[in-house]
């Protein structure tokens, strides 16, 4: 997610004996050597799985056959050996913990979607094959209340209980952890954004957002894919997607993953997707208008897509003509761009989030924006925060990464050196940005996303840079993604990472800059004190 650029020059006369102390330790960073590839991204099979449609009617839980005993069917089933890359270690949120269940394990989400621009009426039949990720004999799913369940069918469903936004599915019986099941869902209802726990003004809702003209798309950090489908809403719970999108003639449906294709039956198109890596609910794009789709072709051959509205063409192109040296930059860093294919859904409205692999970006933000979001291929998207309280692990890379693009190219007044504008620009700022959001490790949780955990983190990894010199730190971020791919990530695995791959332990510096209060003066070789005084 993008931040706001007008607050990010705060505080300007602040710290400024921090300042002068991380000037003087900076070495000289920018001087990129290509980093050393540990792993290549690969291209998976496009082929949709996707649930058969039909919004149903009115009509009790009932119980189907039971696959096993105990009402699911083993690990070793051919569910879950289909989807075994949705295997995730679930976890419960440590900072809104209202939303998911550490007990469940969606492996895979099948979405046949229809879309009635006019009524503004979304149906939908969700198919979830579920693994018990420990012994339990309900799961707890996110379904925003103005949502009306039709009908909840699956291996020994017994029954469903709605309070609030929660769509509790009780079993016959319980399920030994491993076990998985599979659990129809149909639906159907008008979606409605959620209030988001943060004090930015450009966020004043989450989840699906249907537009006057009857379009819908979605944007839905740290929460809200609810809102369109029932989920496990939480970032611990990645899973595989098959979403197919029936609409007018006239309008598409796009997410992320592999255009599979579009057909039509009765006078609406039907397109086809099919993502073939794990994605967390809140990168999971949603898009249907009125669109217009180019192809291109980026580095290495990637496919690329882009999805915009024909009145904003001239927009768009501005953005789209640099898209190719954007993954060249941050390849160069960070090795190769990790998934299969890459794309843009552009929005008039104002937006920038990284949706994996097809990101939804507004035309009237700045290039260095698109950049951002890019980045978060990797930092986010590919290597994922296990819980809300990581969300530096995002933001911080993906800030850090605009601001090298930003000095490299001369944009948001960035001039001189990138330790000239790390030192000038960004570290005046830190100590307002603690005091008013919290530290970026323990932020404020009615602040999420806030200033903090981008400039703050930023800093940080910009004093792992100075002393790992530029070989050495591009090369562990491009270890850090490439040997974590598709997995959920927190704060001690990096700091051991760190430390395994460079030789030295970096824990006390880092922890420094994520906890304390104040603007930390530890220098990355653990010299100074903790916190500024």
């Amino acid at each position: 997610m993008g931040t706001i650029r007008g607050r990010r020059v705060l505080a300007a006369g602040l710290a400024i004996s921090a300042a002068v102390a991380l000037a003087a330790a900076c070495g000289g960073s920018g001087t990129v050597a290509p980093a050393t590839a540990t792993r290549s991204a690969t291209a998976a099979a496009a082929t949709s799985t996707g649930a058969s449609g039909g919004s149903g009617v009115q009509s009790s839980s009932a119980a189907q056959s039971q696959s096993s005993s105990a009402g699911g069917k083993p690990a070793g089933g051919q569910d879950a050996g289909a989807y075994a890359a949705g295997k995730s270690a679930v976890v419960a949120d440590d900072v809104y913990p209202q939303y998911g269940d550490p007990a469940t394990d969606v492996l895979h989400y099948g979405l046949d979607l229809k879309w009635d621009p006019a009524g503004k009426v979304l149906n939908g039949t969700a198919t979830l094959t579920i693994r018990a990720a420990k012994p339990t004999s309900a799961f707890a799913l996110d379904l925003v209340s103005g949502m009306a369940t039709d009908s909840v069918k699956g291996d020994g469903v017994a029954g469903v209980v709605r309070v609030g936004d929660k769509l509790t599915v009780n079993l016959a019986r319980q399920l030994p952890a491993d076990a998985t099941a599979t659990v129809v869902i149909v639906y159907h209802g008008t979606p409605r954004l959620v209030t988001p726990p943060t004090t930015r003004p450009d966020i004043q809702g989450l989840g699906a957002q249907v537009t006057a003209t009857g379009a819908v798309w979605a944007q839905q950090e740290p929460y809200g894919a609810f809102t369109w489908f029932p989920c496990n809403d939480q970032p611990s719970d990645k899973a595989l997607y098959d979403v197919t999108f029936t609409v007018p003639d006239g309008w598409a449906g796009v997410t992320g993953g592999a255009f599979v294709g579009r057909t039509e039956s009765g006078g609406y198109g039907v397109y086809k997707w099919h993502q073939p890596d794990p994605v967390a609910t809140y990168l999971v794009a949603l898009g249907i208008d009125q669109y217009k789709e180019e192809t291109a072709t980026g580095p290495h051959g990637l496919p690329i897509t882009y999805w915009y509205l024909p009145a904003d063409a001239d927009a768009v192109h501005k953005f789209t003509a640099n898209v190719p040296e954007m993954i060249s930059f941050l390849e160069q860093r960070f090795g190769p761009y990790p998934f299969p294919t890459a794309g843009v859904m552009f929005r008039p409205e104002m937006v920038g989030m990284e949706t994996q692999t097809m990101i939804t970006l507004s035309t009237h933000i700045g290039q260095d924006d698109l950049l951002h979001e890019f980045a978060h291929q990797w930092f986010g998207d590919a290597v994922t925060p296990t819980t809300w309280s990581g969300l530096w692990l995002n933001e911080g890379f993906a800030m850090y990464s605009q601001f090298m693009w930003d000095v490299a190219h001369g944009q948001r007044g960035a001039a001189g050196t990138l330790d000239d504008y790390m030192s000038d620009h960004v570290l005046p700022a830190d100590q307002a940005l603690r005091t008013q959001d919290g530290p970026p490790g323990h932020y404020k949780p009615t602040h999420f996303a806030s200033t903090n955990v981008y400039f703050c983190p930023a800093l940080m990894l910009h004093g792992l840079h100075d002393a790992l010199g530029d070989k050495a730190f591009y090369q562990l971020l491009n270890d850090w993604v490439h040997q974590h791919r598709d997995t959920n990530q927190d704060r001690a695995a990096f700091i051991a990472f760190v430390k395994k791959d460079t030789g030295k332990d970096y824990g006390a510096y880092i922890d420094a800059w994520l906890d304390s209060p104040t603007t930390p003066t530890i220098t990355p070789d653990g010299a100074g004190s903790g916190p500024a005084a």
